[in-house]
């Protein structure tokens, strides 16, 4: 027989052999693939929910002027992200002690929180009785008695304009329940339950710290689709949230120019002195309208004030 020609045999074992080696591969392939759970996928997030977006956009402005009541100086308050967390994962990353205020917002459901940074309390404290806004060191200790009472007052203006900002959607009634200063004690939620979380960063003279508000996911998801205004809005409700939208004040600034100096330049200045700017008279001025540069204009005056004129967007 010829050395290149199979046996009966080995064609046997071929075939008996044939295929197992796909079926192993597929056997393999398995393991590694994992169910998809489309649940996973439902969670609600802040991005996906435009009349969220105008709450917490309508809060940060309002607090600008209502912290005041409180603060000596004038705060400066950043928005720095909104994020979902497990309700465990968001209480394993808090100080101690720290403030939290928790409460219901009917008609929503489940608790809501507002998260004080222990470093921003002890700066106001600071800030009040005509200290400075330096940092302070967390000493894991309980807030005193006189501490308290600025969490209590701020936490009154924070629920006061935040109630505010979410009528300007929806009617709500905001009702405070309880204060925790031990995160690892805080009983308001369930370990597995979510929570759309905002973090502000409030800059004072010397310092800074945080402000989050934590809203329950499980709590808006009822009234999710009004939420995103994608369903059930009458014209009632559009008219009401375009009158909420041309209501938020906007910062606008001109920029008439720049110029270079030198330190020793600087040093030297004194009353009537000229700087000189690099920009030519006749360059129009950028406008910027909370910080962005949107338009080009020109100077001028309105019977006793000094006014713009728009003159062309800017394109970039």
């Amino acid at each position: 027989m010829d050395e290149h020609t199979l046996s009966q045999e080995e064609i046997n074992l071929l075939l008996q052999t044939l295929g197992k080696e796909e079926e192993k591969r597929e056997v393999t392939l398995e393991k590694r693939i994992q169910p998809l759970d489309i649940n996973a996928l439902e969670h609600i997030y802040a991005g996906r929910i435009a009349s969220l977006e105008l709450v917490f956009e309508r809060w940060i402005t309002n607090l600008k002027r209502g912290l005041i009541s409180v603060m000596v100086s004038v705060p400066t308050i950043l928005k720095e992200g909104v994020s979902s967390l497990k309700f465990s994962e968001l209480t394993s990353k808090l100080p101690f002690p720290c403030a939290v205020g928790y409460f219901n917002l009917y008609p929503f459901k489940g608790n809501f929180m507002v998260i004080l940074d222990p470093k921003l309390i002890y700066m106001i404290v600071s800030n009040v009785f005509g200290g400075s806004a330096k940092p302070y060191k967390i000493e894991g200790k309980e807030f005193t008695k006189v501490e308290m009472r600025i969490v209590e007052k701020l936490l009154k203006v924070l629920y006061a304009e935040l109630q505010e900002a979410w009528r300007t959607i929806m009617d709500v009634n905001l009702v405070p329940t309880g204060i925790e200063t031990n995160p690892a004690i805080l009983m308001v939620a369930r370990p597995r339950d979510r929570y759309i979380v905002l973090k502000l960063t409030v800059s004072l003279e010397g310092g800074e710290g945080f402000i989050m508000l934590a809203i329950p996911e499980e709590g808006i998801a009822p009234y999710k689709e009004k939420l995103k205004g994608l369903l059930g809005r009458s014209p009632d409700d559009y008219e009401k949230l375009i009158r909420a939208i041309t209501k938020v004040p906007i910062h606008v600034s001109v920029k008439l120019g720049e110029a270079k100096l030198s330190l020793g330049k600087l040093y030297e200045l004194k009353v009537g002195d000229t700087i000189i700017l690099e920009n030519s008279t006749e360059e129009p001025i950028e406008i910027y309208l909370e910080g962005v540069k949107k338009f080009l204009g020109v100077l001028g005056h309105s019977k006793d004030k000094k006014a713009f004129k728009v003159i062309g967007d800017v394109k970039e």
